[in-house]
């Protein structure tokens, strides 16, 4: 009995020291799950429709989110409810958590956010259904245009488990799949492109690699006087903001949230297709045109200030240190903190946002100058978004490898 027990716990040790092999091993079956899931077609759909794809930064900025370039995978949803979705539901508990009197349960915040997300998922899917082209017309349509409708939600949902198992058991969670439409989107405009059409994108590519390293490795240190710590190790206790405080999220939120406008316009259109209006918003609402580059943009501001406050807290880590006596060197407690740390996310959040904005857009208006080749606009916005991803993986592997490192002696 005690040598099965000892035997036991020697592989529970084994399993605890090899933490990052078993993430790193599932999210990789998580990746090849999902690269063959998003090569299957739709059923009954005319793939020699689709055999030719116009590659310019709008599809390039679809594949991020589907996955799918052609557009008629079963994938092609993708997790495009789900974010816009987490989104809606975090400005809905940022404005409740303004009534301090209102509590709000994960659990309720979790079902709220399935709700909308499988409310999107069925709208999104029949407008697909509507718009693809199928093999077959008359009666047998109708039962292929159901069996695509079923298709769509389903791949949508297994596109939202895998990330939901791959954030418990692997590394990433949805950045795996995000890095594999990013990667697989760089590929594609790489692919038979001449070196004097490459030059100048790699070259902004490359300069905004050195822009996101230093914008997620930079950080302010704020030192905290702690009540139950002698004062000569204040130095040691800080708050730390990062020049970009919540990373490439709100870049891969933009992503989705650009959707929503173009969502709005095709619904528009459908309903009154003779309207000049709507058709002129639907042509320009897209990153091939300028008043589609300047929307991207300031989502992307606005994206970076909300998810930075609402993200880290300020208020909260001020009132938290009010309540445990705690302080900020040369700062009184209560309001003040609260005004100085609420000050320094907001100025950080603003200042990354205009950076990445710059960063982003830049390339993307060049290509009206004819500076850069159109179907490459998106290369240095997609190399930018490649490192902070990578960051992000980086770190969050760093953990678990410190965590392998710890061996019991006992």
């Amino acid at each position: 009995m005690k040598q099965k027990d000892s035997i036991k716990k020697k592989k529970q040790k084994q399993q605890k020291e090899h933490v990052l092999l078993y993430k790193l091993l599932y999210s990789f079956m998580t990746m090849l799950v999902y690269m063959v899931g998003r090569n299957i077609p739709l059923y009954g759909i005319d793939i020699d429709a689709y055999s030719n794809v116009n590659v310019d930064a709008q599809s390039i900025l679809l594949q991020a989110i589907s996955g799918d370039m052609k557009n008629c995978s079963i994938f092609i949803i993708g997790l495009w409810p789900y974010m816009l979705a987490s989104m809606l539901a975090i400005l809905i508990v940022a404005i409740m958590s303004l009534d301090h009197t209102r509590k709000l349960s994960p659990k309720k915040i979790n079902i709220w956010t399935v709700t909308i997300m499988m409310i999107i998922a069925a709208v999104q899917a029949y407008h697909k259904t509507q718009t693809l082209m199928y093999r077959v017309s008359g009666y047998e349509l109708i039962w292929n245009k159901i069996i695509v409708f079923i298709q769509l939600i389903a791949g949508m949902l297994i596109v939202v488990y895998m990330c939901d198992r791959a954030t418990k058991y692997g590394i990433g969670g949805k950045v795996s799949v995000f890095m594999v439409n990013i990667v697989s989107g760089m590929m594609t405009m790489f692919t038979g492109k001449p070196l004097e059409k490459l030059a100048l994108p790699v070259a902004i590519g490359v300069a905004e690699i050195a822009v996101m390293i230093v914008l997620e490795t930079t950080e302010k240190r704020i030192a905290v006087q702690r009540v139950s710590i002698n004062n000569i190790y204040a130095d040691k206790n800080y708050i730390a903001y990062k020049l970009n405080p919540v990373g490439a999220t709100p870049l891969m939120f933009a992503s989705a949230a650009f959707l929503l406008p173009q969502f709005m316009c095709n619904g528009l259109h459908y309903l009154f297709p003779d309207n000049a209006d709507i058709q002129w918003w639907m042509d320009n609402m897209r990153l091939t045109s300028p008043l589609g580059i300047v929307v991207y943009m300031v989502i992307i501001c606005l994206l970076t200030i909300i998810f930075s406050m609402v993200m880290l807290s300020p208020g909260r880590t001020a009132d938290d240190l009010l309540k445990s006596g705690d302080s900020i060197q040369d700062i009184y407690a209560g309001k003040p903190t609260k005004r100085y740390l609420i000050g320094t996310v907001l100025s950080f959040s603003v200042i990354s946002s205009i950076i990445i904005c710059i960063c982003q857009g830049g390339p993307l208006f060049l290509q009206f100058g004819g500076y850069v080749d159109a179907s490459l606009a998106m290369l240095p916005c997609s190399i930018m978004m490649t490192t902070g991803l990578w960051i992000s993986l980086y770190r969050e592997a760093e953990v678990y490898r410190n965590m392998d490192r710890y061996h019991t002696f006992i």
